[in-house]
This record gives structure tokens, C-alpha cells and sequence, in this order.
């Protein structure tokens, strides 16, 4: 039976570096700028997996952590869209998540709106499942403000009291105490509902706690980016209505020392997404996911072994609905006259481009203005 379509989004908190991540590794503007050590190189230990592409003639390649998104590069289900980002500047974590979760710009809607660009296409879309959107974690990001949403590390965070004399008595307090109070009694119907959906499916009476999640594949262990995934991938499984998910990476605000942190935080990116898309098995079809960050890295490295805060990166798009194995938009070089205030990568692809063309082209929305107002319409072609 076919499923609604999915969306996952996994934001990279802290800027992460795509000129390390995708590298232009024979440029000889990016090779006089970095160290060896912040550079993926073309032969030797260093060495990354070629990218095929057609967008300039560059060999990109990957950072040799990320072999499992080659993979997934070479097979067809992974896009690239480099030199992607905010049409406005601005080196501020705070501004720059803000501006990139809101996705509103050149006063496109009143200054006190509060939605995210989720948030509005929950509203556009109006998804009836119980559960239409998930955030892992401890705090909902700000793209879900303006609509519904669960906030919760694991499933098993979402039920009520369970097994115990607490349970009945705290659904009926919920009910009694809210059911007639106007705007929450839908949420707290919606709350019980789930909860006891979560719990008659994985709630083991016998042994009084929460089944264990046998995933259909080992997600690699010691890694941080494991447990929301499993977390996503059991939710879409168990089939709760969920549409859009999710899940923050921190840690790549890499200023200081950046090359063995870096390889590290790529490595678990990797490898962990290849297990949940290995997990998802026959269900890769109903769902897309987009990588994505705040900003990127400046060109040149600083004095410490990092790199500082800068403009243009890259953004990952995987999923079988997209023409996958290729890179996708412009490249505009690293010469000083193509850098913006000739320090970074410019910008030459709105960031909202890319996400209408997920909500359109795999979320079926039909009109991406309900979520970007204002948008001027870039066509990529990651769709058809």
C-alpha cells in the first residue's frame, strides 16, 4: 500500500565546513589556502572518493570519513547542491539558524509571525496521522514553530504513564481536567491517543517496559548520531502518520583543530545515515532526507588548525524520487573576484530552493509560496 511521503531533516549545528566535507581538492585556490590536514586530497592516506559530475570542471571528491555517502553518491540516491545558503549574510549562529529555520526574508511576512518553514507546510498540508511530526531530541527547533509537533529523544518518551496505578488515573485527570478547555483539549486528545497507540504496539506487559527496536540492520555503536535515527526510522515503520522528523547534529563549529574532530563528526554523519537508509529497506521510497547547516567555513584556514565562520556550503539530498549521482546548481569558483568580500564561498543557491523543491517534488505540495512567500523560483532539477 502506498504511503504518504516523508521528509527527515538533519541539521549540522555550528556551521560545518562543505569545502572539507566536498572538496574542490585540485583547485589551486583551495589548495594555497588550507593546510594539507584541512584539504581532502587526490592521492595518498588523505585521499577522498571522486564525485562524476558536470558542473564544473573541478575534481570534487569527499572527505575519505564519508565513503558511506559516496556510496550512497554512486548508487543514485544521494544529490549535491554546493555553494548553497542564506540569501542574507551573516556569520551569527543565533541569526543564522534563525533566519535559516524561519525561512523568511525582504519582509515576506509581519516581523511577529512566529512560524518556521516546517511549520507552514504543516499548515498548508494539514497531515491527519497521529503523530505528523517529530523532532528528536530534547528541544523543538524553530523550522516546527507555528504547528504541532512531538518533541522526544525516543518513542518511548511519548507515552504516558504505562504498567502501573498511575496510568489510568492520569489519563482521567487529563481528560476530566482539559477535555472542556477550548484550545488544549484537542492537543491533550491527540496526547492520550498517541500514547496509547505507542504503547498497545510496544508496551511488553510481561516484561513491564518498552520492546527493544530490532532494527533491521547494526547501526554503528559509539555513535551519536545512531539513536535518532533508529528513533526516526522505528517511528516511520510503525507507521504513526509521521511526515517530517528532525534530528540536530551539533559540534561542527570547528575553529580550533578541526581535522581529527572533523573526520570524526563526518564519520558518524556517514555511517549512521547509511544505516538508517539501509534500515528503511523497502521504504526508502516514502522518504527523502536533506543535510543541511547554518553557514559554511571560510576558504582560508585560520591560525589555530580550524576555520572560521563563512557563507556558501553544501547540502545533501537523498532519496530514491530524486535524480540522484549528480551535483546539482552552479559552482562558482574559488577566485578572489568570485569569494564573497573575497574570504568565502559565495552563495549562488538559495537554500529555499533546494526545500521547494523537496516540498514540491517529493512532498507534493503544490505551491512552495505557502512555505518560502517571496521565493524567486530557482529551477535545479533535483525532480524529473
Amino acid at each position: 500500500m502506498a504511503r504518504d511521503p516523508i521528509l527527515v531533516v538533519i541539521f549540522l549545528r555550528g556551521g560545518a565546513d562543505g569545502l572539507a566535507l566536498v572538496s574542490p581538492a585540485n583547485d589551486p585556490d583551495f589548495i594555497a589556502a588550507r593546510p594539507e590536514a584541512l584539504r581532502t586530497l587526490r592521492k595518498g592516506d588523505g585521499a577522498g572518493r571522486a564525485i562524476g559530475q558536470s558542473v564544473a570542471d573541478v575534481d570534487f571528491r569527499f572527505h575519505p570519513a564519508a565513503a558511506a555517502l559516496a556510496d550512497l553518491y554512486d548508487a543514485g540516491d544521494l544529490s549535491l547542491i554546493h555553494a548553497a545558503g542564506l540569501p542574507e549574510a551573516t556569520r551569527s549562529h543565533f541569526d543564522a539558524e534563525a533566519r535559516i529555520e524561519r525561512g523568511l526574508f525582504g519582509g515576506a511576512l509581519p516581523p511577529g509571525d512566529p512560524s518556521g518553514w516546517i511549520g507552514r507546510w504543516l499548515q498548508a498540508a494539514a497531515p491527519q496521522g497521529p503523530m505528523p511530526a517529530l523532532a528528536v531530541g530534547a528541544m523543538r527547533p524553530a523550522s516546527l514553530l507555528g504547528a504541532g509537533a512531538a518533541v522526544a529523544e525516543t518513542l518511548g518518551d511519548l507515552m504516558l504513564a504505562q504498567g502501573n496505578w498511575l496510568a489510568p488515573a492520569l489519563r482521567a485527570r487529563l481528560a476530566t481536567g482539559f477535555g472542556d478547555h477550548g484550545p488544549l483539549a484537542r492537543p491533550v486528545a491527540d496526547l492520550i491517543g498517541l500514547s496509547d497507540m505507542i504503547g498497545s504496539r510496544l508496551w511488553s506487559e510481561e516484561a513491564g517496559e518498552m520492546r527493544a527496536y530490532a532494527p533491521a540492520v547494526a547501526y554503528p555503536e559509539d555513535n551519536p548520531v545512531s539513536a535518532p535515527l533508529m528513533t526516526v526510522a522505528q517511528s516511520i515503520k510503525e507507521d504513526l502518520g509521521l511526515r517530517v522528523a528532525t534530528v540536530d547534529v551539533p559540534g561542527w563549529d570547528t575553529h580550533v583543530a578541526q581535522a581529527g574532530q572533523f573526520g570524526q563528526l563526518t564519520g558518524w554523519l556517514a555511517e549512521a545515515v547509511m544505516a538508517f537508509w539501509r534500515d528503511l529497506g523497502p521504504l526508502q521510497q516514502d522518504v527523502s532526507v536533506v543535510v543541511m547547516s547554518e553557514f559554511g567555513r571560510r576558504l582560508r584556514s585560520n591560525t589555530s588548525g580550524g576555520t572560521d565562520h563563512g557563507r556558501g556550503n553544501v547540502m545533501l539530498v537523498l532519496g530514491p524520487q530524486a535524480r540522484g549521482g549528480r551535483m546539482v546548481g552552479p559552482w562558482p569558483g574559488l577566485g578572489h573576484d568570485a569569494l564573497e568580500e573575497g574570504a568565502d564561498l559565495a552563495v549562488v543557491t538559495d537554500y529555499r530552493a533546494v526545500l521547494a523543491e523537496l516540498l514540491t517534488g517529493h512532498m507534493r505540495l503544490p505551491d512552495p509560496s505557502a512555505v518560502f512567500p517571496g521565493l524567486s523560483q530557482q529551477k535545479l532539477g533535483l525532480w524529473g
